[in-house]
């Protein structure tokens, strides 16, 4: 038989506890130290605590998980409604571009007829000698 404490190596103290080298090892209801011993209701005790916290953190990343699956919901729906909005607004778009891009053709094809090189390097020559002019005065 293997004894937990050998009675020739631990001394049997006057309140009935055995010392070990300066540490007492006793019945304790609640331990004050983690190494301290103590009963097995007070060990129960605390393994319930520890599954009821185990339940409680279950049920707070259940509770975090159907959230972010809420969320996962919400950005769906918002991202389908947004493709909903710009598939309506597309052929109004289109067509507002391409009326811009006629609207520029005809200025260039307007400016095209209507401007020509050497008719504005004349005007510029001009604008060039009047600013001479102004600046001699």
């Amino acid at each position: 038989m293997v004894h937990a404490f050998p009675t020739n190596t631990l001394s049997h103290g006057e309140n009935g506890h055995y010392a070990a080298e300066n540490r007492s090892i006793c019945n304790l209801k609640e331990p004050v130290h983690k190494n301290d011993a103590t009963n097995k209701a007070y060990a129960d005790s605390k393994l319930e605590e520890l599954r009821h916290a185990d339940n409680s953190t279950k049920a707070y990343v259940e509770v975090l998980w159907g959230t972010i699956q809420i969320m996962e919901n919400h950005i769906t729906s918002i991202n389908e409604r947004l493709y909903a909005v710009t598939l309506e607004k597309i052929p109004s778009m289109e067509k507002q571009i391409n009326d811009s891009n006629s609207y520029m053709m005809e200025l260039l094809k307007i400016s095209n007829e209507n401007i020509k090189p050497e008719k504005m390097w004349e005007a510029i020559k001009k604008l060039k000698d009047i600013k001479i002019i102004s600046i001699n005065k």
